[in-house]
């Protein structure tokens, strides 16, 4: 770009106002289009695919351009917001017909992906999280805002905690922005290194700190006296955020009035490896939802019940009494098959009206939007009435809830055409009867001849002269009297003009009627515009009132979707214990049984507690189905502990307080982490915040390294869980060496998958039954997949020449010469430090850490490193 001073007028005000948006794609409004210039435009051009032009901007070169019709922006900002752009919109604060020069321009939101509230931008059964994060001192705080629902969540924990307490939220709730405070603090640098060593597919934002600012008071003019008292460790952080959504959406956002803290000691805590092992709301495949237990249980007719049985799932129950209190109400829509029907029709009625207030109170909302919350409104009086019926506590606290809004629904009914067009400057919303003057005016723009006829009528009667009306385009409407008429002419007409044979006159009901009709298409959609803005006044006014019927109707739905799926599935309800006992008969893996199509489920029993089956070792052989059961115990407690019916004949469930899975394994390449590593990271993160409460999954410790190794990692991490931890515990391990381990202790039982053999032949029965494995049939399992047969045959021949090496004594010869030359190796501190060392006390990753520094000592002793 060459020297400003040689710019156009115009391309001096696009350069002034990109000043205030450095990090954003200005949309810069230009008439019927908004314009992209210099780097923007060949960044638009490229992402859009967008063709990039010139514009003459007072250099010799051309300017970099592009643009897109204004009418259609949205399109074209949702998609470069999801690949993670922010959008600056500018628009034309003046008429370029009433005004001389350069018209004024200026932002009137920045469009950014946590902020975004364009009605297809977000899907529909999905929340779209904007978070902060600031550090306090030896405190982290994290705000999360769901900008098109109202809600806030706030956290806080040490920074010791940080890494992980905050993979794990962020994991949950995905935020698509983060916001983090630049500072030359060590901790906040702790903050952004933890971001980059993650891969978040996010936009991160930094933002300086302002002092002057009371962050603190913010959140108090939207939120409860109640739970700002609750939120006072991490309200500074809760204001920046708000601060930085209301700054970039410029617009009042008192819709965001609902703040709930992330309480971990009333909700069971999923971190990402079980989220993403047991497939609870994304599967590992694609991350996309079809394959995942929401897919299955989510039979909700509205979006706002769709996305809270997500958060359900995400964040299951601890407590007893509200598990209990969501059982109740699904068991009797369960029983109440009617009842439960009629829900379903009239909530498939329902629109996301709670997606809609919220454009209503930024400004954005459509006529298409207002006619959406009509009908969500007519609704309301049917459903309570259904819940009027009910006996559970929660549906009937639920029917409080619920307002019907009848003055709203008569104004939008008074207000709002039944099909009015999407867009406002289009016309036709407003319903007739709603403002006299709307209808004058339209009356005028219809019936303009008849009005002329009418007005020459009353005149001709008036005065008794024969006249007619005509119109040009120079002096408009005219009264043309012949020069035979001889009647005196009143006072109150005016000549325009004289012809040969006649005078044109016109009188001031004319010349109103003039300005009515020529400025009336106009002026009725000047008018529409005003009064459309009244009624989303009027309604801004109920907001809240209104959030509170689509949260509680959202609850509704959900307990709805439970019952539909436990009909539908034959599901029955499981019931809940204090006895720290998992106890499930005929138990079926819920996503599973769905998609088989040529075979049967094969249901299991599972017993777990913390008197003879503390710890489950099965053994089997690969693709026998152990994973298959171990998820399907973890997917069931987790679906009890929603308040969901299960898939089992019949169960008995303690609710835990975390679930834990280590299945499978993958290399971590962005920050070097070998297969092996991320597994013993994983591992060491389960033993360290596992309790007794807990439950575990662990699948095939040990296997990315050599067998030794792996096998002694196993059985150490068995006996440290059964020693230290005294979880309840499933570990599924193709080492069957370890089913030794039951003869230790009475805590440990074995179990295997039933196989049934016919020669070189097998067939997994699915079962799982009480024993060991003596085999880990890896041939078998290696020739159903199709490994030719001569490789087999070979593999056969070595196999039996290992196993005899194994089972040969070994036996070695020390001479007296050698162990006196060497007797120092005998008395070294590696010995002592070996022979001193508590081995059952130590984890795996403190074990390994033990053994490289005894070999490091080692080879700097005899001099090979």
């Amino acid at each position: 770009m060459t020297e400003e001073v040689k710019l156009t007028p115009m391309m001096k005000q696009y350069l002034e106002v990109k000043k205030q948006c450095q990090d954003q794609l200005l949309f810069f409004r230009l008439g019927d289009f908004y314009e992209m210039f210099f780097d923007d435009a060949i960044t638009a051009s490229r992402e859009l695919d967008l063709t990039l032009t010139g514009r003459a901007g007072g250099n010799k070169e051309k300017v970099p351009m592009c643009g897109v019709p204004f009418h259609s922006a949205d399109t074209y900002i949702e998609r470069l917001v999801q690949k993670g752009y922010k959008v600056a919109i500018c628009e034309q604060m003046e008429d370029p017909k009433m005004t001389k020069g350069i018209v004024k321009r200026q932002i009137i939101k920045v469009v950014t992906p946590g902020t975004i509230t364009m009605e297809h931008a977000v899907a529909a059964k999905q929340n779209n999280y904007i978070g902060c994060i600031m550090q306090q001192g030896n405190m982290i705080s994290l705000a999360l805002a769901e900008v098109t629902t109202g809600e806030c969540m706030w956290m806080a924990c040490s920074i010791k905690q940080m890494e992980e307490k905050l993979f794990d939220i962020l994991s949950v709730y995905t935020p698509r922005e983060l916001v983090i405070e630049t500072m030359a603090s060590s901790q906040q640098s702790r903050v952004k290194r933890f971001l980059d060593t993650r891969d978040w597919s996010c936009t991160v934002t930094a933002i300086q700190r302002d002092e002057s600012i009371a962050y603190e008071t913010l959140p108090v003019k939207y939120f409860s006296a109640q739970a700002v008292e609750k939120a006072k460790p991490v309200l500074a952080c809760i204001g920046v955020l708000l601060k930085y959504i209301a700054d970039v959406m410029k617009s009042e956002i008192s819709h965001m009035n609902l703040l709930i803290a992330i309480d971990y000691t009333k909700q069971l805590v999923l971190d990402a490896a079980s989220l993403r092992h047991l497939e609870v709301t994304q599967n590992v495949r694609d991350g996309g939802r079809k394959g995942t237990l929401l897919e299955v249980l989510d039979h909700t007719q509205t979006a706002m019940g769709g996305r809270l049985l997500r958060k359900w799932l995400e964040s299951p129950l601890l407590s007893i009494g509200d598990i209990t209190y969501r059982q109740d109400s699904v068991a009797e829509l369960v029983q109440k098959v009617t009842l439960r029907q009629d829900l379903v029709n009239i909530l498939s009625r329902i629109f996301d009206f709670e997606r809609i207030l919220t454009r209503i109170e930024i400004g954005t909302v459509n006529p298409k939007d207002m006619v959406a919350l009509r009908e969500s409104l007519a609704a309301l009086p049917a459903i309570k009435q259904y819940l009027a019926q009910t006996q559970s506590r929660m549906l009937k606290q639920l029917a409080t809830q619920i307002s019907v809004h009848d003055d709203m629904y008569t104004l939008l009914m008074r207000g709002i055409n039944d099909n009015p067009g999407t867009v406002l400057r289009n016309g036709g919303v407003i319903r007739s009867g709603f403002s006299a003057e709307l209808d004058e005016i339209r009356r005028l723009a219809a019936d303009s001849q008849t009005i002329l006829q009418e007005l020459e009528a009353t005149e001709r009667e008036r005065t008794g002269i024969k006249m007619k009306i005509g119109y040009t385009k120079v002096f408009g409407y005219y009264f043309e009297i012949s020069h035979a008429n001889t009647k005196p002419i009143p006072d109150y007409y005016v000549r325009k003009q004289t012809l040969v044979n006649a005078e044109r006159y016109i009188t001031p009901d004319l010349k109103e009627f003039e300005v009515k009709v020529l400025t009336a298409q106009e002026r009725m959609l000047a008018l529409e515009t005003a009064l459309f803005a009244t009624i989303r006044e009027d309604l801004q006014q109920q907001i809240a009132a209104m959030q509170e019927t689509a949260r509680a109707l959202a609850q509704v739905d959900c307990l709805v979707s439970l019952a539909v799926a436990a009909q539908k599935y034959r599901y029955i309800r499981p019931q809940l214990n204090t006895e720290r006992t998992i106890l499930i008969r005929d138990g079926r893996h819920p996503i599973i049984e769905r998609f088989l199509k040529s075979e049967v489920f094969v249901p299991n029993d599972v017993q777990l507690n913390h008197n003879d089956h503390e710890i489950l070792v099965l053994t089997g052989p690969n693709m026998a189905g152990k994973s298959t059961y171990m998820r399907q115990v973890a997917v069931l407690v987790l679906m009890t502990q929603i308040g969901a019916f299960i898939p089992a004949k019949e169960a008995s469930i303690c609710p835990v307080d975390r679930i834990f899975t280590r299945i499978g394994a993958s290399d971590d390449i962005l920050t070097g982490q070998s297969t092996f590593m991320v597994e013993m990271k994983e591992v060491a993160y389960i033993l360290k915040h596992a309790t007794m409460n807990s439950l575990l999954i662990f699948d095939e410790i040990g296997r990315g390294t050599s067998t030794f190794d792996g096998m002694s990692i196993a059985r150490a991490v068995i006996e440290y869980v059964e020693s230290k931890v005294h979880a309840l515990t499933l570990f599924a391990t193709h080492y069957h060496e370890l089913i030794d381990m039951s003869d230790k202790t009475t805590k440990i039982k074995n179990y295997t998958v039933a196989v049934k053999e016919r020669g070189k032949d097998i067939t997994f029965l699915r079962r799982i039954i009480a024993g060991g494995a003596d085999r880990s049939y890896g041939l078998h399992v290696a020739r159903l997949a199709g490994v030719p047969e001569s490789l087999l045959s070979r593999a056969e021949v070595i196999l039996k020449d290992l196993e005899a090496a194994e089972t040969r004594p070994c036996r070695v010869s020390v001479s007296k010469e050698v162990v006196e030359r060497n007797i120092d190796l005998f008395t070294n501190p590696i010995i002592d430090a070996l022979v001193s060392v508590d081995v059952m006390a130590l984890t795996p990753i403190e074990a390994i850490s033990f053994l490289y520094k005894l070999q490091t000592e080692a080879k700097e002793g005899s001099g090979m490193k």
